[in-house]
């Protein structure tokens, strides 16, 4: 049995690096959030990302987590027709959301 040059039960990030990625399944479509990877190099998690989110998508990005930062407006709110720093998703519409924000 060969030897593995890394550390298996090393907390996540101790040695490898977490990824976000983005695709664009048409060129006329907009990236959308499509899950992460964890690995030491860019090149290492592309090779991840696209055997995990690639097989349809024209685009694949991939940003450093420690690097991505998330904005909304203030006036964003989850939810058909509620508003207020309360605002939350009803359990039936959460399980009608896909991995990447579709409908079903």
């Amino acid at each position: 049995m060969e030897e593995f040059d890394h550390e298996v039960d090393a907390p996540r990030g101790a040695t490898s690096r977490e990824w976000e990625v983005f695709v664009r399944e048409d060129t006329a479509d907009s990236l959308t959030h499509v899950g992460s990877v964890s690995a030491p190099s860019a090149d290492i998690a592309r090779e991840q990302a696209a055997s995990l989110f690639a097989r349809t998508a024209v685009t694949l990005w991939l940003c450093p987590a420690d690097e991505t930062h998330r904005y909304q407006t203030a006036d964003v709110t989850l939810g058909a027709g509620q508003t207020g720093e309360d605002a939350t998703m009803s359990v039936d519409e959460m399980e009608s959301e896909t991995l990447r924000g579709e409908n079903r």
